[in-house]
């Protein structure tokens, strides 16, 4: 299926010879590449299609009740969101909650303002040393046995921060307790409403420590006091969101009901959500068709699709999302130690430079044809920093005059790359393992289009696909660059590549920034202390307060990383669609693009027309 899938993005893009020798291994390779035709990688800029509809509030003309169809990609192995596990997240968003979150933008993209969830206000000291916070009163949990919906208290609150620095691996980023230069040293209660955060020096974005960014799952999770020994949170989810957990069926799917006792039920009017689990791509857009799911949510693969599905099913409505670039990086391996040839800086910017970003980026988001059916779409390269982060201006666009010389490093350029390479002693190329889950994430479409182009520059490269929980979590995504070749992986499952910019560089180029960091080290040694200017550069960072002297900082970050090479991000991202029944209107006017509270805030004021397709 795969394989006729991407096949038909082939006819007419580049040339037969070069799409099978950027295929490789893989079918999607050659076809994700076949589709970058001739786009420059640069905004449509020309007026929205009438392909796409508007988002419109109308939640004053709400009817409440119906069920929303939707799905799952892939099951679970635990019900646990302790640790940051990709086929949980959107479950857990719906049950549980955290201290703090983002607020959505109505109509517009968030503004990065933090509201409390369970907190009810906070406080920092003059000396930004303290955070006193104040849970609200009266907020319950989901009446299921032993919780029996009673209200939550401020020992629920001490256990869930216990339960997160024991179990989660992004403790180690926030937790001085796991690492002795993360920023919290305690957690703790001055009286039955109040919690005391104590800092060990004064960090900017702490607060966005406690709110969910990134993965649900794996963040400061609120839990009842209960899930250490009243219930076992492995097939059991207990929590204080919009929706409680109705129905598990393994191997089936899920459904979760509106909770009549959240404190904001009143903007929940659908009764009950459908999660099955349709794992193949093709089998979701079919049911799509069939009205059997109501909507795609965060389909990279729909951008191949997305016209022709509108013009197959007329009734069916595309909504533009906000830009967002893919999250996946590429992690050196500095196996075998002191021999890896990702100690040479030449060898790092060679692969940089034979990664054809325009390609990558028009192919996986469908860029030509979009646009030339007339939808707007925007397109960034990513730098060391994902190219989300436009906003605020943290992000420093590769393709600006104001990147500097440095920029070279991310431009396509096969013959330079393949000069860098000979430099470096590897003339004829070398042999090397290309590592990437398969199952429960797959970053094959990340990885098979960049695989092929790296055969080009002369890498003989053997594709090892480890398995997602016993293998790539512990030795690839969190293993310090503790093994042979390179490996497409998540920073930690997103978290800290969305709660703040400086959070993003300092836990993958830090050494002393957690579970993240990539491993590298400047000495060649092993040693993993990283890169020492970068490290000052980075602790510097870390410690200011003033947003004009901080995105300078960050700006000379990004270009001394795309010299030094210590990593790369996925080539960058394009503006995103869904589509949907007309039948479930408010879609699209409460955007958010970082939070992992994704799934409590898609149902948010959303409702079903029963005169509406594909009820009517």
């Amino acid at each position: 299926m795969a394989e006729n899938y991407w096949a038909r993005t082939l006819e007419g893009r580049i040339s037969r010879r070069r799409a099978l020798r950027l295929a490789g291994a893989g079918a999607a390779g050659a076809a994700l590449l076949a589709a970058c035709g001739g786009d420059d990688g640069k905004s449509s800029g020309g007026p929205a299609s009438g392909l796409v509809a508007q988002p419109k509030d109308t939640f004053n003309e709400a009817a409440r009740g119906g069920t929303l169809k939707l799905y799952v990609t892939s099951e679970p192995q635990t019900l646990d969101p302790a640790t940051p596990v990709a086929p949980l997240n959107y479950i857990s968003g719906y049950i549980y909650g955290t201290l703090l979150n983002e607020k959505p933008g109505h109509l517009e993209p968030p503004q990065f303002v933090i509201y409390g969830d369970v907190a009810e206000s906070w406080e920092t000291a003059p000396d930004r040393l303290q955070i006193t916070m104040k849970i609200k009163r009266g907020l319950k949990w989901h009446n299921k046995a032993p919780v029996n919906g009673r209200a939550i208290d401020i020992q629920d609150v001490l256990f869930s921060w216990e339960r997160y620095t024991k179990l989660s691996p992004v403790a180690s980023l926030s937790f001085n307790g796991r690492n002795p230069d993360a920023p919290v040293l305690s957690v703790t209660s001055s009286d039955a409403n109040t919690l005391v955060i104590k800092l060990k020096e004064p960090l900017s974005y702490a607060l966005n420590y406690f709110a969910a960014f990134g993965s649900h799952t794996g963040n400061v999770i609120m839990m009842p006091k209960e899930a250490e020994s009243g219930f076992d949170v492995r097939n059991q989810m207990i929590g204080h969101g919009p929706f409680e957990l109705a129905s598990v069926t393994p191997s089936v799917g899920y459904t979760v009901k509106r909770f009549p006792d959240h404190y904001d039920a009143k903007s929940y009017a659908l009764d009950q959500i459908d999660l099955p689990i349709v794992s193949e791509y093709s089998a979701r857009l079919a049911q799509l068709k069939t009205g059997n799911i109501h909507r795609l949510i965060g389909e990279t693969a729909l951008a191949q699709d997305l016209v022709a599905t509108k013009r197959d099913v007329s009734a069916l409505q595309i909504y533009q999302t906000d830009f967002a670039a893919n999250g996946n990086i590429i992690v050196f391996g500095q196996l075998p130690a002191g021999k890896s040839p990702f100690l040479d800086e030449r060898v790092r910017q060679a692969f940089s430079m034979a990664i054809d970003r325009d390609a990558w980026i028009s192919a996986l988001y469908n860029v030509a044809e979009l646009e030339g059916n007339g939808l707007p779409v925007e397109t960034r390269w990513s730098s060391h920093l994902l190219a989300n982060w436009k906003e605020g201006g943290y992000w420093l666009d590769p393709q600006s005059k104001d990147f500097g010389e440095n920029a070279k490093y991310f431009q396509y350029n096969l013959t330079e790359a393949k000069k860098l390479l000979a430099a470096a002693g590897y003339a004829g190329g070398f042999n090397v393992t290309s590592s990437y889950s398969v199952e429960r994430l797959n970053f094959s479409p990340t990885a098979e289009p960049i695989d092929g182009m790296l055969r080009e520059l002369g890498l003989n490269i053997k594709v090892n696909t480890p398995n997602y929980a016993n293998d790539y979590i512990p030795n690839y995504r969190d293993g310090h660059g503790q093994f042979e070749g390179y490996a497409y992986a998540t920073v930690l499952g997103t978290l800290p590549q969305n709660i703040h910019p400086v959070a993003s560089l300092v836990a993958e180029y830090w050494p002393k920034g957690g579970d993240a960091f990539r491993g590298f080290s400047a000495g060649g040694t092993n040693d993993r202390k990283g890169d020492p200017t970068l490290n000052a550069m980075l602790e510097k960072a870390r410690l200011e307060f003033d947003e004009k002297a901080l995105r300078n900082q960050l700006h000379e970050i990004q270009r001394y990383l795309a010299k030094a090479m210590w990593g790369l991000n996925a080539p960058g991202g394009a503006t995103a669609f869904t589509i949907a029944w007309p039948a479930v209107r408010n879609a699209g006017v409460w955007r958010r693009t970082r939070q992992g509270s994704f799934s409590q805030w898609d149902p948010y004021q959303l409702w079903l027309d029963q005169k509406q397709p594909p009820f009517a």
